[in-house]
C-alpha cells in the first residue's frame, strides 16, 4: 500500500495543477515553492521547511504592502 500512494504522490508533483500558486511576492512564492515536494522530502527536512515558510509568511502579514499602497 505504502508503494501506491507514492505513485499517486508523484503523479501529482508532475501536474502542473499541483503547483502552488503564484502571488506576485517573490518571498512568499518561494516559501511556497518550498514547500511544494515537502510530501517527497525525508521527514527530517520538514520542520525547517515549514518553520521558513512560517517565518516569510509572518514576515510578509507583519509588514505593509507597499505596492498596493502606490499602485
Amino acid at each position: 500500500m505504502t508503494e501506491l500512494n507514492q505513485g499517486q504522490s508523484d503523479d501529482l508533483e508532475s501536474d502542473p495543477a499541483t503547483r502552488p500558486p503564484q502571488t506576485g511576492h517573490t518571498a512568499i512564492d518561494d516559501a511556497l515553492l518550498g514547500l511544494a515536494d515537502l510530501t517527497s522530502a525525508p521527514l527530517s527536512d520538514h520542520h525547517d521547511r515549514l518553520a521558513k515558510a512560517h517565518e516569510v509568511l509572518h514576515e510578509a502579514l507583519d509588514r505593509p504592502n507597499e505596492q498596493s499602497e502606490n499602485g
